[in-house]
């Protein structure tokens, strides 16, 4: 059985799953639409408790979209504010004025104030303002180009944030600062109280520390660090001489604690039991796993959830809450009750049953690349009847980023191909994430070289394996993967049978005229500084190659696409087209860097299933 279309395009998207008490918060994104929600652990009653404006963390990609603590939530709106519910009254007010994007507010040990992220004239600061919007928000940070994750400790003497300079993205170079206050937030009057700060830094060129947060008694800080070569996790006494020279290591074994911080409010660990223990995540080969540090001896045991995927940590006093996956069930939220379980399904992204023996169970492959290296990839294996044994066509998906990977979660679109006879390879190219600092990083200075050959090797793989059809070979992705995918078009024109692009840069130079600041600068690391890398910037745009095309590409792009501008997909379809090629353009009005709404997402499929259907399967 395949899996129905309507399990791609009717499903959700659940995301910061926190807890209160008896109560599970998350948000759930659907038809384009974000709503805050909460459910009852007693009852299994969910309701959601925003309305107007809609939530939507406004810095960078968006994330770190609320906060609540007793009766009362934040959240960052659509608007640029932070609001104000009152979980009990449903009371709702602005407490900050618009801002050009507002995010990942955390409340003060009292409750009366709250700090929070706010971008504004080309800069992301960290702000206080009371509660109850009384007064005019206060800037802490000291006009750092970005700032992440601020948190404050629970004794309410400091406050830590992650934060960047203009030419770093924050996985490459990053710092933490811990901000002593002049007097603890239980004698502030006014936001202006905690002033002057007295600043303490964590960090050291060349590498990211990222994800503070406090011990319950406020005496330590934990926090995220690749400089051992793998993203990871440390403990350092807040009243060391050197907080970074005192700092312990936490041994998670192979992998490394979470991802990259794309977004704000992404947790990764902390403290749980009364502070009896710390609980982080590892990620490794696709897989996660929770472990429990017991505090101090910081001796190591794993907490057995049933899920290969976790992400999205967050913790209370005895429990855990996380949001969870698996190739064959789509993703939930669950609670985990600490320290040994049980693990219970609370909130699933899932429309409709499936019968998870109907659907491709994936493996992890692996292949060499050009330079004898060694990269992977997530293998749905076509599901074909009987005798049907022949070479597949086959789809090779490029991930996002690009600094990212892919994992064994639930992916949709792979299920929906595999089930329909198509093999489908998700590409963990050199470059992406998860295998150390040293993998990372053999993307710089060669974004449009490396991921372009490993999608040809890893197509070439399962050529030389007998299971791809090399004549119906189709490469496809989204945003970094869109252009890896019309680059790819461009240097191997006879390789592939077809492109699809959803989102996909073709000249890099257009690319600093309206893209958000986020990643504005990141091709300083990718291809190098202008002025001095403009003849590389020019080399590697499809734009330029594209009198090289020859197969059918296929774009989609949202016309509010603040990322990557609908024109970089408009100028390439139109430069296929002048010389003779064939290149379909969808352009989907009110969105933006990504296809979210039903209506569009139904359309994407039919559109790409239709498109393969006539310039791929036909060439059998």
């Amino acid at each position: 059985m395949a899996l129905p279309l309507n399990r791609l395009y009717l499903a959700h998207t659940l995301s910061e799953p926190r807890l209160l008490a008896e109560a599970l918060f998350y948000a759930r994104r659907a038809d384009g639409r974000t709503a805050i929600y909460r459910q009852s652990l007693t009852t299994g009653l969910a309701q959601a408790v925003t309305t107007e404006p809609a939530p939507s963390g406004g810095v960078g990609y968006g994330g770190g979209l609320y906060a609540v603590r007793e009766n009362l939530l934040v959240y960052a709106g659509k608007d640029g504010r932070l609001h104000r519910v009152d979980l009990n009254t449903g009371d709702q007010r602005p407490i900050t004025p618009p801002h050009g994007g507002v995010a990942a507010p955390a409340f003060s040990p009292d409750g009366r104030f709250v700090v929070y992220l706010a971008e504004q004239d080309d800069r992301c600061n960290v702000l206080v303002v009371d509660a109850f919007g009384a007064s005019l928000p206060v800037r802490l940070s000291e006009n750092p180009w970005y700032a992440f994750n601020p948190t404050l400790s629970p004794d309410g003497r400091c406050l830590a944030w992650m934060e960047w300079d203009e030419h770093a993205m924050p996985w490459d170079e990053s710092r933490v600062v811990v901000a002593y206050f002049a007097q603890p937030v239980t004698t502030w009057g006014l936001a202006a109280d905690p002033l002057p700060l007295s600043l303490l830094t964590l960090g050291r060129p060349g590498y990211a520390f990222s994800a503070p947060q406090f011990s319950p008694d406020g005496r330590h800080l934990f926090y995220a660090s690749d400089e051992s070569g793998w993203r990871s996790l440390y403990v350092t006494p807040l009243d060391a001489p050197d907080l970074q020279t005192a700092a312990q290591r936490l041994d998670l074994g192979p992998g490394e604690a979470g991802g990259p911080d794309w977004v704000p409010g992404q947790l990764r660990g902390g403290w749980a039991e009364g502070g009896r223990a710390l609980y982080a995540l590892r990620h490794t080969t696709g897989r996660a796993h929770l472990l429990r540090f017991a505090w101090p001896t910081l001796a190591v045991s794993e907490v057995v959830t049933g899920w290969p995927w976790l992400s999205e940590l967050a913790l209370s006093d005895n429990r855990a809450a996380l949001l969870v996956g698996s190739p064959t069930q789509p993703e939930a939220v669950i609670t985990v009750d600490l320290p040994n379980g049980p693990a219970v399904a609370r909130a699933t992204s899932a429309v409709g049953v499936c019968d998870p023996a109907a659907l491709v169970t994936p493996e992890v492959i692996q292949f060499p690349t050009v330079d004898g290296r060694t990269a992977s990839g997530i293998f749905y294996r076509a599901r074909v009847p009987a005798g049907g044994d022949a070479p597949r066509p086959t789809l090779v998906l490029v991930h996002g980023g690009p600094t990212s990977e892919r994992t064994l979660t639930w992916d949709a679109p792979a299920q929906y191909f595999a089930t329909r006879g198509w093999h489908y390879l998700l590409v963990n190219h050199r470059g992406g994430t998860g295998s150390g600092r040293d993998f990372q990083h053999l993307l710089d200075g060669q974004w449009g070289v490396v991921d372009v050959q490993d999608a040809r090797a890893a197509a070439e793989h399962l050529v030389w394996l007998g299971l791809a059809d090399p004549a119906r070979l189709v490469i496809t992705g989204a945003s970094a993967g869109g252009y890896t995918t019309l680059m790819a078009l461009t240097q191997d024109p006879d390789f592939w049978a077809a492109g699809v692009s959803t989102a996909g840069i073709s000249q890099h130079y257009d690319l600093l005229i309206g893209s958000h600041r986020f990643e504005i600068n990141y091709n300083d690391t990718l291809l190098g500084r202008l002025p001095e890398a403009g003849p590389l910037w020019k080399a590697r745009s499809p734009l330029t190659h594209v009198k090289s095309v020859r197969a059918p590409v296929l774009l989609f792009h949202g016309r509010d696409d603040r990322a990557v501008p609908v024109q970089q997909s408009i100028d390439f379809a139109e430069a296929v087209r002048r010389q003779g090629g064939v290149a379909e353009l969808v352009v989907y009005e009110g969105e933006g860097h990504g296809v979210h709404r039903e209506a569009n997402r139904r359309d994407q499929i039919e559109r790409m299933e239709r498109f393969l259907d006539k310039y791929v399967l036909a060439r059998q």
